[in-house]
């Protein structure tokens, strides 16, 4: 039976007649040319005027037609996305809103670049309709069911994903779903149809007994095909050849408020002096920083974004880059903010896999690449990476500087192989710290040796150290004195090489090990068993009742006790 036969069809045209409140789950396509795709010009407000009110007339029917707790999914390019994303958070009635759950990155597009990274990216974008924004509607996903196959390594033939002491915790039938599908198949997109493949997984996600499904499958008036390369819409990038004024001073981590020191540079300087300007701001989720607690209402956040990244535009040179990492609920409104002042050229995704948190697993990291209109590009194609069909186990990676004929591909805009830091041994003190490759990565691509690098949030000072590495110039500022002598520190701990090279010799945190005398994969092993019992997942206080010595454990070993829950509800899950 084909998927669409599972579904109800919408007539997009015909939507005022059906009934509210009719469907559980709405797939909508937005439709798109790979004209569209691979143009990096700044829409004009006709155009966003035209995309808005075009694909806002069905927004608005899917709102009254979607139940309680339903959920809308919209397939499309994440450069328009996000003014639907922009809408859908807009959308309210006196009985019910619209909540963004996920930015799933379909890892689809297999055509080749042109002079820029392989476009692999297509956007899902899925939003719940709840009654409440603060308690949000339970909502249905059988990520129970729906799980990705293992993969074992080309060379040694493990499990690709290297356990080390948690191989007690791999569920048999396979990993969780998370907001990054990279098991997907690849295909050279030549019409703008849905991939079935893709259709199907939603449907085995949301399916349940009595489930009204519906898919707007209208196709549009103008097919997509393989020929239409947009080229006439596309700068060149090229190389730099900005020289920056001798008065200016490179290479310092400035103790300020980086809003007041772009205002200074931009007035300085009106054409902008620096070739990249990279932001990884607080993201807004509560996180204690040194002194303050990163959180505010999400409009003040917003606004608050939008002004250092007008003044990140301001401050880059004409052909200048302009990069900022973010969540991709708050990238949404980074990205139509920046569309309408810069020329948009990636949504690029960082698939790094943090702590499970909802029905799918978060992984999904945006990094927004834009340049500057009016100036001559810089790109560098990062070299070719090891296909992901090889694990990352020490002793496999040597094996395989052995054998000549390893299979490589080309780095695209979904970056897999660039994986977060979890070990304290290559951590600062600083809660959100990213890792030297990623940032090596960002300033190798899209500048040259001797270029102007600027980051308004230095933080521990990744983005100085690599560009000193990469003989980078660089500006960093950094509100948080604490932070500033953190990068200055870091700074001194690059040490030079025989081939005029840098080294960077890490100083970890130091953090007292907990030893209890008891293995930790022993006490999770029991918890989850005493779970197994019990049949269902205890709290400390039950555990305390039924294994006084496992409940001793378990507080001085797990001073977060929801871990522990999320590892035992998951080896519950596998024996459902």
């Amino acid at each position: 039976m084909e998927i669409y036969e599972t579904m109800q069809i919408l007539d997009i045209t015909k939507l005022n007649s059906v009934l509210q409140d009719s469907f559980d789950v709405i797939i909508f396509n937005t439709f798109f040319t790979l004209e569209e795709k691979y143009s990096y010009q700044i829409p004009s407000n006709e155009d966003v005027s035209n995309f808005i009110e075009a694909k806002t007339q069905y927004l608005d029917n899917f709102f009254r037609i979607l139940k309680n707790s339903g959920l809308l999914f919209i397939y499309g390019l994440p450069k328009w996305l996000p003014y639907i994303g922009n809408y859908l958070d807009s959308l309210k009635n006196d009985h019910s809103l619209m909540i963004f759950k996920y930015w799933i990155a379909l890892a689809l597009d297999k055509n080749e670049a042109r002079r820029t990274l392989c476009p692999e990216h297509i956007g899902l974008l899925l939003y719940l309709k709840s009654r409440n924004r603060k308690s949000p509607s339970p909502f249905h996903l059988n990520t129970k069911k729906v799980r990705i196959p293992y993969k074992n390594c080309e060379v040694c033939g493990k499990n690709i994903k290297d356990w080390g002491g948690k191989k007690h915790l791999i569920n048999p039938l396979g990993a969780n779903v998370s907001d990054v599908w990279r098991d997907v198949s690849r295909l050279t997109l030549n019409d703008n149809i849905i991939p079935e493949f893709i259709l199907k997984r939603i449907y085995d996600l949301t399916e349940k007994k009595s489930f009204s499904i519906g898919y707007s499958k209208e196709l549009s008036k103008r097919p997509l095909n393989a020929q239409d390369s947009g080229s006439s819409s596309r700068e060149n990038p090229t190389v730099s050849t900005v020289n920056k004024p001798l008065e200016f001073k490179f290479n310092r981590v400035i103790h300020t408020d980086s809003l007041k020191y772009m205002e200074e540079i931009s007035k300085r300087y009106p054409e902008g002096i620096f070739d990249l300007a990279f932001a990884d701001p607080p993201y807004n989720l509560a996180k204690t920083y040194s002194n303050y607690m990163d959180i505010q209402d999400a409009r003040d956040y917003i606004n608050w974004c939008d002004k250092w990244l007008g003044l990140m535009a301001k401050v880059i040179r004409p052909g200048g880059v302009l990069m900022v990492l973010n969540l991709p609920k708050w990238c949404i409104y980074h990205a139509t903010f920046l569309n309408n002042i810069l020329n948009f050229r990636h949504w690029i995704v960082w698939d790094a896999l943090s702590s499970p948190a909802g029905k799918i697993m978060p992984a999904h990291y945006a990094i927004l690449y834009y340049t500057k209109p009016g100036g001559k590009i810089t790109f560098n194609y990062p070299s070719d990476i090891e296909a992901d069909s090889y694990c990352l186990r020490i002793s496999c990676r040597k094996e395989r500087k052995k054998i000549k004929n390893i299979k490589k591909v080309k780095v695209t805009d979904i970056w897999w192989d660039i994986h977060r830091i979890k070990h304290k041994r290559d951590r600062d003190e600083h809660p959100c710290q990213l890792p030297l490759n990623l940032m090596k990565r960002i300033i190798e691509m899209v500048t040259n040796p001797n270029d102007l690098v600027y980051d308004p949030f230095c933080g521990a000072g990744t983005t100085a150290v690599c560009a000193k590495m990469l003989k980078r110039n660089f500006i960093t500022t950094e509100i948080d004195e604490n932070y500033v002598k953190i990068a200055k520190d870091n700074l001194r701990r690059l040490q030079p090489t025989l081939q005029n090279d840098y080294v960077f010799i890490r100083a970890p945190v130091k953090e007292k090990k907990i030893s209890i005398g008891v293995p930790k994969k022993e006490i999770e092993i029991k918890f989850i068993e005493l779970c197994k019992s019990q049949k269902k997942v205890l709290t400390l206080e039950e555990v305390k009742t039924v294994n006084e010595t496992l409940f001793k454990n378990i507080s001085n070993y797990y001073p977060n006790f929801k871990t522990l829950k999320k590892i035992a509800r998951r080896r519950l899950e596998m024996s459902d």
